[in-house]
Parts: structure tokens; C-alpha cells; sequence
């Protein structure tokens, strides 16, 4: 997953919540107010997430919009979210829901928030309708964010509200706040779409490190820091029993252990520890002499998100990096931010970790909480006087990390009719034929998106109106149709301009179910114009290929020599086509493959690939579909 993250009432603006009630009285004093406007600039900021590329963007809900007084709903603001869904689904970008983000609505927080257990009952009710309205197009959901934060913040250093300063309240908050986890997992994971989504916690992970390493009074120090803001929160996931932080003892929550689809690790630095390190935030952090500080003054660590993998490995669960930024002003240590981070995280799923997505911290400038408006995290530059978004050198350093690794976009040939298939093709393409319930297009999409395509370019021919009304769930498809038939080499001629720079070509009547990981990694280490993916397990060849290269292809003459056949996925630079300026009627296969004939790489997969081309196939790709659940 790549992703980009904001929060609520960070971005929104217009929010009346326990935030916006403290705001004067912060470190700051600065008000949220408008903030980022995104309320009414929805569109415009979805538009800036398609722009970066990223495939997923994580969000959170605002509790105090949806219900702003007891027992009330607020359903054009359920509506907003949802919209809201639509539109990213629409262009590709698969949402991550965070259901409790730091803020409460006042009223709540009046009746003791979660400083009360009898309290938790309100926000889990709050969450399973959220979870009927949007799960059924939303697949992974955050319950709590920074547990630890909240807790520290708000009832330890008195930064956040309540602004309070004791251990006793905190121990109590910790304890809620996982039962309310526990409870708020067990409820979405029994309602419908509960088994398919995908539900967990997210943690910050602040290390702690002595900052005399001969000292052990330090290293004690350091210690216990990590058993209170770190060690007990994951443990309670792994075990059950939570002790909350400074607590004597541990306490069975029911529902705990095992609370977690995934665990979210949000990672920005490491502490050094001393038993007399400052406890207010305006006071600078300790800093190793060769540390770099950031604009809100702690250092710039990056080998620390390797230790915060390693920390939560043992609750063997998918790791995703919810949060990863830097505050810098004038965006001159954001890049290299980026960069050192993402090789971290590279070595990391190198080294067999299952790290399985990366969300930057933040989509744009924002409120940050009690700095105000004075750190700035964003990939965009907001200018909050006008509001206007600009896109900085670290947002256009991620774009084009994001574009070089993410999966390409898939052009599917989706035009042709079956001759063989009798009546139910004389005027519906192949690829709209049924099978096992949905349209094999459907089938196929359904597989690419699977394998982290997210944008879809749907070749029609010359009969696109057979395809109005066609949509699939969160993917951003492009249908592009033909006045007349032209062939597959002239359909992708036709549709040049919408090709991107490598493409991964499919059948719009074939299931191919492989991997396109090794594919895209064979296609990349051969440096080849073309990568074909070929089985040498079929009832016929139609190619020969050594060395790893295709020498000959013939689909209508076999030969002896023949070793191989084409399988229906590969993977292709745009160059190609566009060195093949050919206007009017041509075949890809028949043109294509004997001019670059030694030049196309092959790379060798034997999964099987199901072809609709006749009954009897279209008979084994049903049986196949009802017995396998891709």
C-alpha cells in the first residue's frame, strides 16, 4: 500500500469537539477553525491524493459531526463520508478508515469520556453504524489511534485535553481505551463484511535509548519509558491482559487477545533517556551530536522504524507504517526523510519482515494539534490565508518513488466477440459473458486489483456501448473504444494516449491468476521492451524461447521446436507501441513478436490460464471459479 494520511480535525475545519473546546487554553492557543478547509474542498483534495499516485489514503472519522448531541444522527454528514469513499474508490485509492482519532464530541467528554468505563457503550455504537454504512466498499479500519498519545498527552505532560497531569487518571484512560479496542473489534468483525475486512490497532512506537549507553541508571530509565508508552500496549494485544502504564498489575479484558487483523505502527523518533529528560514539550529533547533535529526539535532517526518493526514482530500480524513524516518548514531534510525511511522499510520486507504498506504523514499542512499551525508535515504546502495547495519537492520525491514501485497500469483487450461461443457472443464481447455469476471482466479486475493494480484501461473495440454502466469497486477504470474494428495492435495504437509508460497487457477472455510481483521483477532485471509470460504445460506451443528470450512465435503453424506457449500476461514499456506507428487495422502478436524477436523476454510460470474460447473451455473456467476462491 502506498498511502498518505490526515486526520479529521486536523484538516476539516468547522469541528465542535473537546479539540476545538481546549484550543485556547493549548500550548498554542491557536484556534483549528477553518484549518485545511477539506470539508468543502473534498474534491479538490482527492484530486491531490490521485495526483502523488498512491494507491491508499487513511483518514479518520469525526465522531462529533456524525452525532453532536445524544441520541442524534447527523446523515448529510454520514453522507459526506461516504461521498467521500466513492470518489477515492472512483479513482483508484482504496480508503483506511480511523475511527478515533484524538478528538470526542463535547458531550461525551462532559460525561467523563474515557475516564469511565459505562462511557465505551457510546463510541462502540458510533462505530458499528459507520462500519454499516461504508464497509461494504471500505476494507481496513483503525479502531483507536496512538492509544499511548492520547493517554501521555492528555492525562501525563497535560498537552492534549484534558490538560490533566496524573497517573491515577491515566492508568484508568490506558485501561478503557483497550477495552474499548477489544470491544469495538469483536462488534465489527460480528457484523456483515466483519470476516472480510480488515480491523487493528494503531500504535505509535517512541523508542527509548540511554542517553549515556555506560550508564545504568539510564538504561533503566530508558526501560521503564518502554514498558509504559511501548512493551504493554502490544503485549495486551498478544496476551489479553493489559497493565496499563505506571499500573501494579495486569487486568484480564475480555476480547483483547487476538484483537487485530494488522498492527499500525506509527514511527517519528527515538528519546534518550536520563531521570531528569524534560517533561514538557517546549523543552528540547536530547540529541546525539551528530543527530539532525526536526522543526519540532526531535531528532531525525530513521533507523529506529527497523526497531519498531522488530518490537511488534512477535505478534505475528501484517505490519503497516500508518504514520511516517517529519515536521520541516522549509522542506529541506523532508526528501532525504523519505528516502532513508523507505530504504529502511525496503530492507525490512527484504529481510522476510511482512511489512505490507507505507502511509506518509501528512497528505498536507495542517493543524497540529498543540503546536498549532507552527509545524508543518505535509506533502502539499497549505497556504491557510487563501488555502491554496501546492505541491513541494518531497511530495514530487515520493510521487516518483510511489510511480517507480507501484504495480502498472493493467490494459485489457476486451473487445472481441467469440465465434465459437455461438448466439451468446453474436453482439456481446467476450469479456461481458457471465461466468460463475459475474461478467469474466469482473473476474479479471477483480485479480488485478488483488495484485495491487489499482488503474484499469478497458479496450472495448468497436462495440464500447456494450460496456456503458460497467464499475468496479475500487478501481479506477477507463473504457476507450474504437469507430471500427482494428485489430489488438491497432485497439492499443488507438488508445496511445492514455497508455502509461509500462503497462501489464492482458485478455479480456483469459483468467490468468499469477503472481505479477515476479513478473514485474523478471521484466525489470531483463531490461527488455516486452516481458511474455509463458507456460510449458498445454496441449499445444505456439512459440520457442532461449536464453530467456522468445525467438519465434507462431499461433498458427506448429513446429517442433516449439517449447512453449504464450499464457496472456505480460508486461510492456509504451515505447513499444508507439515505435509501431501504425494507423488502420494490425495484430499485436503478429506484428509485434517477429519484429522484436529476440528482444522479448520470457518469463516462465505454468499457473493455470483459463480461455473462454469455446464451450468446453468456458465449462472448465466455471467449474474452476466455483471451486477456487481467488
Amino acid at each position: 500500500m502506498w498511502g498518505v494520511a490526515t486526520a479529521s480535525h486536523q484538516i476539516e475545519g468547522g469541528n465542535s469537539n473537546n479539540w476545538s473546546q481546549f484550543e485556547p487554553s493549548s500550548k498554542s492557543q491557536q484556534l483549528s477553525g477553518e484549518a485545511c478547509n477539506h470539508w468543502e474542498r473534498r474534491s479538490e483534495d482527492v484530486e491531490l491524493i490521485t495526483n502523488l499516485g498512491v494507491s491508499h489514503y487513511r483518514f479518520s472519522i469525526e465522531w462529533s459531526r456524525l452525532v453532536p448531541s445524544p441520541g442524534e444522527w447527523d446523515d448529510e454528514a454520514a453522507r459526506w463520508y461516504s461521498d467521500l469513499v466513492d470518489e477515492l474508490l472512483a479513482k483508484g485509492v482504496q480508503p483506511m478508515v480511523t475511527l478515533h482519532h484524538f478528538t470526542n464530541p463535547i458531550w461525551w467528554e462532559e460525561r467523563g469520556g474515557f475516564e469511565r468505563q459505562e462511557n465505551i457503550h457510546h463510541w462502540v455504537d458510533f462505530c458499528t453504524q459507520m462500519f454499516g454504512l461504508l464497509s461494504d466498499r471500505v476494507e481496513w479500519w483503525c479502531t483507536i489511534n496512538e492509544p499511548a498519545v492520547y493517554t501521555t498527552m492528555g492525562y501525563v505532560l497535560g498537552e492534549f485535553p484534558p490538560g490533566a497531569r496524573s497517573f491515577k487518571r491515566a492508568r484508568t484512560v490506558a485501561l478503557n481505551m483497550m477495552r474499548a479496542h477489544a470491544q469495538c473489534y469483536r462488534a465489527l468483525k460480528a457484523m456483515n463484511n466483519g470476516a472480510r475486512c480488515k480491523v487493528g490497532l494503531v500504535k505509535n512506537i517512541n523508542l527509548f535509548d540511554p542517553y549515556r549507553r555506560w550508564n545504568p541508571v539510564h538504561w533503566a530509565q530508558a526501560s521503564l519509558l518502554d514498558r509504559m508508552f511501548n512493551r504493554c500496549w502490544i503485549k495486551g494485544v498478544k496476551t489479553g491482559r493489559f497493565r496499563p502504564p505506571s499500573g501494579l498489575r495486569s487486568h484480564f479484558i475480555e476480547g483483547l487477545k487476538g484483537s487485530s487483523d494488522f498492527i499500525g505502527v506509527n514511527y517519528y523518533t527515538h528519546l534518550l533517556a536520563t531521570p531528569f529528560m524534560p517533561t514538557k514539550v517546549e523543552i528540547d529533547p536530547l540529541i546525539r551530536p551528530w543527530e539532525a533535529r526536526t522543526d519540532f526539535r526531535y531528532p531525525m532517526y530513521a533507523v529506529g522504524l527497523r526497531r519498531a518493526f522488530e518490537m511488534v514482530k512477535g505478534l505475528d500480524l501484517p505490519i503497516i507504517v500508518t504514520e511516517n513524516g517529519v515536521a520541516d518548514d522549509d522542506d529541506d531534510m523532508r526528501p532525504e526523510h523519505i528516502r532513508r525511511h523507505l530504504q529502511i522499510t525496503a530492507e525490512a520486507i527484504a529481510d522476510g519482515l511482512d511489512v505490507r504498506g507505507f502511509y506518509h504523514w501528512s497528505l498536507m499542512d495542517n493543524f497540529e494539534w498543540a503546536e498549532g499551525y507552527d509545524q508543518r508535515f505535509g506533502l502539499y504546502h497549505v497556504n491557510f490565508a487563501t488555502q491554496q495547495r501546492t505541491l513541494k519537492d518531497s511530495g514530487k520525491e515520493y510521487q516518483a518513488i510511489v510511480k517507480a514501485h507501484r504495480t502498472p497500469q493493467v490494459v485489457i483487450m476486451a473487445g472481441g466477440l467469440g465465434t465459437r461461443l455461438g448466439k451468446m457472443t453474436k453482439d456481446v464481447p467476450k469479456s461481458l459473458i457471465e461466468v460463475s455469476g459475474k461478467p469474466i471482466l469482473t473476474h479479471i479486475l477483480n485479480w488485478a486489483q488483488k495484485q495491487g493494480c489499482h488503474n484499469a484501461l478497458v479496450l472495448t473495440g468497436h462495440l464500447g456501448e456494450a460496456f456503458e454502466g460497467f464499475t468496479h469497486q475500487g478501481m479506477s477504470v477507463h473504457f476507450h473504444k474504437e469507430a471500427s474494428p482494428l485489430g489488438t495492435g491497432g485497439a492499443l495504437w488507438n488508445a496511445r494516449d492514455l497508455l502509461e509508460e509500462r503497462f501489464i497487457l492482458l485478455w479480456g477472455d483469459d483468467l490468468h491468476p499469477i503472481e505479477y510481483k515476479p513478473l514485474l521483477e523478471r521484466h525489470a532485471e531483463s531490461d527488455a521492451p516486452l516481458t511474455m509470460t509463458v507456460t510449458q504445460h498445454h496441449d499445444s506451443m505456439n512459440l520457442h524461447h532461449e536464453n530467456g528470450l522468445l525467438q519465434t512465435y507462431n499461433k498458427d503453424e506448429a513446429s517442433s521446436q516449439f517449447n512453449g506457449y504464450e499464457a496472456g500476461t505480460s508486461v510492456v514499456e509504451k515505447s513499444v507501441v508507439l515505435k509501431n506507428r501504425v494507423d488502420g487495422v494490425w495484430s499485436w502478436e503478429q506484428t509485434i513478436y517477429p519484429a522484436l524477436s529476440g528482444k522479448i523476454a520470457v518469463y516462465l510460470d505454468d499457473t493455470p490460464f483459463w480461455d473462454m474460447g469455446t464451450p468446453e473451455r468456458l465449462a472448465l473456467l466455471e467449474e474452476f471459479l466455483e471451486k477456487t476462491a481467488l
